[in-house]
């Protein structure tokens, strides 16, 4: 029997591993194309050694990506590759054809003032665990180079800003490059993250339980409560938003039994699966649709209680910032980023998972993502009426040495054009005369025929 050890050690260390190297538990490789998803590697040539250190994302306009504030904290120097199913390490970044033509450099970062990257407390560096970066310039989503090079081309997910698509209940999507199921421990130097992007379905539980699970660390129930979605279990969806309840191929067992609870001659084995059965179809229901009923049994504990104690899906190292996910229609919508798991004795990854809410950080993500057109007033008021501060971070590659990025080769060339435009004017006043201005010519000196 695993069994968690849940005192402080334990959690320190995966935060400082989970920093080093930021996986997706209990998932499968996504078949179709995630165009959403992207990735964050740090530049080869950066002050930080760490190792195999990746961090997911959401793309959610043609300069913005949505991610995890302690992957942009310490690191200045990174890459979004987008487009591309496949991991790629910082050491082959400039030998991969996709990475090495497509990917962007992050010029900007921009995460809440309050937000502390402190290894040593859980609670610290969890709160307002969400980022957004800002790359060197737009991504064409209509360029047929992404099919060639990379997988697919690239595209925007919607950001979430309703309860109801992070109620108790839903059934949700998290994607990531990160390890199958192994935490990392010191000293060990092995790339377990997964070439090959994968996805893992997750069921949103009410807040009560993580809190309960997270109650040693201190704070924890304010920062769950204020910022977290909470999942546990195995989610009914797969990657297109289909249903999945299936566990395997086995022929149902009630055939004949009229009322299996009262029928002697049903075994044991016929009546486990008839609650089995009957929980799945109570549950049956619409990928982005949950019945107050149903909420309400999550939520209180009282539905499909066994299967979400055995089938844990979710996050894992090196998963950080990657996207959490639900149907809305036909359509995905991104509800939240990866950020906090738990470790066995065992060294495995578990749940239950907590993810920093969009919707909870609402009005951080309007004002910056918005246009000025569309950002609401309340955007340019002191922080003390908008509710949060934000510490922005620019980023000059000019001294780097894979060199200038492409905003700053384009800010030099309109500087040269400027510098070009004014001597061309200086000059162009010089040549100007007036009627009655004379030429004065150099006299020229007799020639010397001797």
């Amino acid at each position: 029997m695993v069994t968690l050890k849940l005192n402080i050690a334990i959690m320190l260390n995966i935060v400082f591993v989970s920093y080093c190297d930021r996986r997706i538990k209990g998932g499968e490789a996504v078949t179709g194309t995630k165009r959403y998803v992207a990735y964050l590697v740090k530049a080869p040539m950066s002050s930080k050694k760490y190792d195999s250190w990746v961090c997911g994302g959401a793309i959610v306009s043609t300069l913005f990506i949505i991610t995890s504030a302690a992957c942009v904290d310490d690191v200045e120097y990174l890459y979004a590759v987008a487009g591309y199913k496949k991991y790629v390490t910082d050491q082959d970044i400039e030998t991969d054809q996709c990475t090495k033509t497509m990917k962007k450099k992050v010029i900007y970062t921009c995460v809440p003032m309050k937000y502390e990257l402190n290894y040593h407390q859980v609670e610290k560096w969890s709160y307002i665990d969400i980022a957004v970066v800002k790359v060197e310039s737009p991504y064409d989503f209509n360029d047929s180079q992404y099919e060639t090079l990379c997988s697919y081309k690239p595209k925007v997910i919607g950001v979430n800003y309703e309860k109801r698509f992070q109620d108790p209940g839903i059934d949700g999507l998290v994607y990531g490059w990160g390890h199958l199921d192994i935490w990392r421990q010191q000293g060990d130097t092995k790339n377990y993250n997964q070439e090959a992007l994968r996805y893992a379905a997750v069921k949103v539980i009410d807040k009560t339980i993580c809190k309960r699970e997270y109650s040693k660390f201190p704070n924890m129930n304010n920062v769950i409560d204020e910022f977290m979605i909470c999942t546990e279990g195995k989610g009914e969806i797969d990657e297109n938003g289909n249903l999945a309840l299936d566990d395997g191929n086995e022929e149902p067992k009630l055939n004949g039994c009229k009322n299996p609870l009262e029928n002697l001659h049903c075994d044991q084995d016929t009546l486990n699966t008839f609650t089995e059965d009957e929980t799945r179809r109570e549950v049956l229901r619409s990928a982005n649709q949950t019945s107050d009923d149903h909420k309400t049994k999550v939520k209180n504990g009282t539905l499909s209680s066994r299967r979400i104690r055995t089938r844990r899906t979710g996050i894992c190292q090196n998963d950080h910032g990657g996207p959490l996910v639900t149907w809305a229609g036909a359509n995905e919508v991104l509800i939240g980023v990866a950020s906090v798991f738990k470790v066995t004795t065992e060294s495995t990854c578990t749940g239950p998972y907590l993810y920093t809410s969009t919707r909870c950080n609402g009005m951080f993500l309007h004002c910056i993502l918005s246009s000025k057109t569309r950002r609401r007033s309340i955007c340019d008021s002191p922080p003390i009426q908008r509710g949060y501060e934000t510490v922005e971070k620019f980023v000059s590659w000019k001294n780097h040495p894979a060199g200038p990025a492409q905003n700053e080769i384009e800010i030099d060339n309109r500087e040269k054009d400027e510098e070009h435009k004014k001597i061309y004017m200086e000059f162009a006043k010089l040549d100007k005369f007036s009627d009655n201005q004379m030429i004065a010519l150099r006299p020229q000196l007799p020639i010397n025929k001797s």
